[in-house]
């Protein structure tokens, strides 16, 4: 593991440097020859490493000058990052200006650096030499080359896109959950057994009548407080009003009163051993009575852990030879093997031991692999599989990551950045990626980064999917994520405060039960190289000048739902910090020091209160993304004109912006049109926008326009330039004839909009969410809306608030034909089904919502009936939601 990290540091200062040594900074320093020195030696350092490779790591002096390249090469980059940040700091004059003190005392520090780095890595590659590990350097895919593979094959499938042997254990669970009077099961099996998937599809699938259907997953640090509020927070009967103040004992009463003689299935996912000794069920108030209507069904991988909780074992098996060899088949091929690899890709899925986890691993990682030789390869490395305790998963898995390319071994140890359980925004990962420095830069780092993303999931690392709001979020196996933290410690990360700070490069707390004193207390240990600190939701509400002012090579600090309501001034010397995560904390106002981080990429005030934005945000030229969704009203409406001037900004996440009309010192809308490169975008507009407002701005991808003009017929503006369009939403709008040719839209939403020609939209090829909201003078969607392979990827269809509506269209054959949740709300004038609705095979979920006006009895009825008409041998397949306000 040693190798492949410091080969993957390695390449990505050979590609900084080589970039760098181009440009002007290296001219302004007067440090050209010695990036060149750097870019030339990194290569002969690779060529060391591929012939470590190949040698026994786990010799000690092999091991221990593989941490001394490692440490070297961060520091060398270290280097050239502060070099390359310099100009965006110092004016022209001063940087040509030698006798500048400030520049000459620079140019001073920076050589005996450089200098001393040099001298390190001459000492690294006399010990190479006497270690007999140079070599020619072997063949490793650059990582644009490793970016440009993952443009070219896109192929990725969801990650439990071929269930092979699941329906006669979803049809026996189901019947244990719904016929057994023991009122706790327990789904009992190896890691990477399934277990979760299981479990989550008899959760999804099973709609008998339950009040309370919660789903919680047990981290190894769980607390019992947290998980009782979390409970809680499902129930009407509870006062949430200073619950957080009450005994555990008393939260357990109420709970319990709470879910009495309710019919609920609460589902415990990944029950440790902690868990179950300290009876977690009953310490959570859970009424497990025989009498009780409430089923828990908990998941482990310790039959010991189960029996504990007296509960009725339901043991998940592992799959068939034959079972096994389909899931193989799926994964590796797409189907069957071709016919020069049926001898020898038989024997790589029975080195797997019949797990789902690690067939699916193995076999995404061999999809690239057309060579014989590549399969004996792999044959040869896996282990024989020898039980449930064995370390051949773990080896599987490991094989998996060393086939990645550098930079994405890099990404793949990053999401131990994020606790066990956790949904991880995907956007947010690959910022971290980016602000690490982890995406070559000279090309569009974000399509690179989420292409990488796309390349993990296709090798079953990562499972990627998408909400109803099509926001991509992340999910990642216990198993897998113990291997990226097992490589992140060989990065020098460090997971706890008693854990040695002094070699640290990263120091990830989150989700740490700490205090101040806890992270002053490594003050004298504290380190200057820390490139990444996150304190995320952990209880501090100060964070000390002497704990941070040290790192001045700082990426990344992300502070995110912890009480910390300002930061120090040191914070402003940070010149190398990249990503500032203030989300969901107290602070009010944007920190002073904020001003003087003039390379700073990413922004996060989302949630927190925020009261205005300073005029001095104008400063902050280098920032990309300015997230302040969920702050205050008054906010939106005095946001500064100096925003105007952030030309690199790409993405400005807010609620609808309340554009200034006549104050000079506000923001317009003319000010916003100078943003061009803004991909993300919502305001409000109190007047008639001119068509040519926003013909510059081509890299659009995310928009939401509301007029507040009193007229529903006003014409938005012309967006028809805008062709990479994802997302639109208009309010108060006459639907215009060019959002039918946004052919790159998958989300539309049309709120109170005047539209004649419903039909068109169904021709957009990649739309997948509508929302139509509201249209008074509509009676009848037209019948055209629902004809033969109309919306052919619409996923999610909501209409709703149509007051006037007397009927739904009915869909022909083909149309809406991978629809997967319809959503009709407030539409009383509505009396039947959709004709055609019952043919949706990928339908999932109906949801009906109206008030008691509307007819409670009547909408029961119809739906009712529609139950009736789709249900099989396992009970309806859709699930119906009926909500009465």
């Amino acid at each position: 593991m040693e190798v492949v990290i410091a080969q993957a540091v390695v390449d990505k200062l050979s590609g900084i440097v080589a970039q760098k040594v181009s440009e002007e900074i290296a001219l302004v320093c007067n440090f050209k020859e010695d990036f060149e020195w750097l870019n030339a030696n990194s290569t002969i350092i690779s060529g060391c490493l591929a012939s470590a490779n190949s040698q026994a790591v786990q010799e000690k002096p092999v091991k221990t000058w593989l941490h001394h390249v490692q440490d070297v090469v961060w520091d060398a980059e270290d280097i050239v990052e502060e070099c390359a940040v310099r100009p965006i700091y110092t004016s022209s004059v001063t940087q040509s200006c030698v006798c500048n003190p400030d520049e000459l005392i620079f140019r001073y520090r920076m050589a005996k650096r450089i200098q001393e780095v040099k001298k390190r890595i001459r000492s690294v590659m006399e010990s190479g030499q006497q270690l007999e590990l140079f070599q020619a350097r072997l063949h490793q895919p650059s990582s644009s080359a490793a970016g440009e593979a993952a443009r070219k094959e896109n192929r990725r499938l969801p990650f439990d896109s071929h269930p092979v042997g699941i329906e006669p254990k979803l049809k026996s669970l189901r019947l244990m959950i719904d016929q057994s009077t023991v009122p706790v099961i327990a789904v009992v099996g190896m890691a990477g057994a399934g277990k979760t998937f299981l479990v989550r599809n008899v959760f999804e699938r099973i709609d008998q009548g339950y009040e309370y259907k919660i789903w919680f997953s047990i981290s190894q640090s769980y607390t019992v407080r947290q998980l009782q509020m979390d409970l809680a927070s499902y129930t009407n009967e509870i006062d949430k009003q200073n619950l957080n103040d009450l005994s555990e004992n008393r939260r357990a009463e109420l709970i319990h009163g709470a879910l009495q003689g309710k019919k609920s299935l609460i589902v415990l996912d990944d029950v440790w051993r902690a868990a179950s000794e300290n009876n977690i069920i009953e310490r959570l108030g859970l009424p497990i009575a025989p009498e009780s209507q409430c089923k828990v069904v908990v998941t482990s991988r310790d039959r010991k852990i189960c029996e504990k909780l007296r509960s009725l074992l339901y043991n998940v098996e592992l799959l068939s030879e034959e079972e096994s060899w389909q899931l193989f088949c799926a994964h590796a091929f797409g189907g069957e093997p071709p016919v020069y690899l049926q001898e020898i890709a038989p024997k790589v899925s029975q080195r797997c031991g019949n797990l789902p986890l690690a067939l699916k691993i193995i076999g995404a990682s061999l999809a690239r692999c057309t060579e014989i030789r590549e399969w004996d390869s792999k044959v040869d490395q896996l282990p024989e599989f020898s039980g449930p305790n064995s370390d051949a998963v773990t080896h599987i898995f490991k094989l998996s990551y060393d086939s990645l390319p550098p930079t994405l071994k890099l990404c793949f140890s990053y999401v131990s950045f994020f606790p066990e359980d956790e949904r991880i925004d995907a956007e947010y990962l690959i910022n971290l990626w980016i602000a690490e420095g982890f995406i070559p830069q000279g090309e569009d780092q974000w399509a690179v980064a989420w292409h990488y993303l796309d390349q993990l999931a296709n090798l079953c690392l990562l499972e990627v999917e998408e909400d109803e709001y099509l926001v991509k979020h992340c999910k990642i196996h216990d198993l897998v994520l113990d291997l990226a933290i097992d490589i992140s410690k060989e990065h020098q990360c460090k997971f706890s405060v008693d854990d040695d700070f002094r070699s640290a490069r990263r120091i990830l707390l989150r989700k740490k039960e700490i205090e101040n004193k806890d992270i002053v207390k490594g003050r004298a240990s504290c380190p200057k190289s820390l490139r990444t600190l996150s304190l995320y939701e952990t209880p501090i509400e100060i964070i000390e000048k002497k704990f941070v002012s040290p790192m001045r090579l700082l990426r990344v600090l992300d502070l995110s739902k912890t009480q910390i309501s300002t930061l120090p001034p040191c914070v402003g010397k940070l010149k190398i910090l990249k990503l500032l995560n203030l989300s969901r904390t107290g602070t009010k106002k944007v920190p002073e020091c904020v001003r003087s981080l003039k390379s700073h990429l990413f922004l996060d005030l989302s949630h927190c209160g925020l009261e205005s934005l300073p005029n001095w945000i104008n400063k902050l030229k280098c920032l990309q993304h300015l997230n302040i969704i969920g702050c205050k009203g008054d906010l939106l409406s005095q946001m500064p004109k100096g925003i105007s001037e952030l030309v690199a900004l790409r993405v400005l996440r807010s609620n609808n912006l309340k554009l200034s009309v006549t104050e000079d010192g506000l923001l317009k809308l003319e000010d916003v049109a100078k943003l061009t490169c803004l991909q993300e975008l919502s305001i409000e507009v109190k007047h008639a926008v001119e068509d040519g407002t926003f013909a510059q701005q081509l890299e659009m991808r995310h928009l939401s326009v509301k007029s507040t003009l009193s007229s529903a017929s006003a014409q938005p503006p012309n967006l028809s330039r805008m062709r990479h369009l994802q997302t639109l939403k208009l309010k108060k709008f006459a639907v215009p004839n060019w959002v039918f040719a946004l052919h790159d839209l998958a989300h539309l939403e049309l709120a109170n909009c005047e539209c004649r020609n419903y039909p068109e939209l169904q021709a957009l090829p990649h739309l997948k969410k509508l929302i139509l909201d509201g249209n008074r003078s509509c009676k009848n969607l037209p019948k055209g809306f629902g004809k033969p392979s109309g919306f052919p990827k619409l996923r999610f269809l909501h209409i709703q608030n149509f007051s006037h509506l007397e009927e739904l269209p009915d869909l022909e054959d083909r149309a809406m034909a991978v629809l997967e949740e319809f959503y009709v709300g407030f539409c009383p004038r509505v009396s039947k089904v959709p004709e055609g609705l019952e043919w949706l095979t990928k339908l999932r979920k109906v949801y009906y919502t109206g008030d008691r006006t509307d007819g409670l009895n009547k909408s029961r009825k119809i739906w009712d009936e529609f139950r009736q008409n789709i249900e099989d041998e396992n009970g309806p397949r859709v699930k119906i939601i009926l909500t009465i306000i």
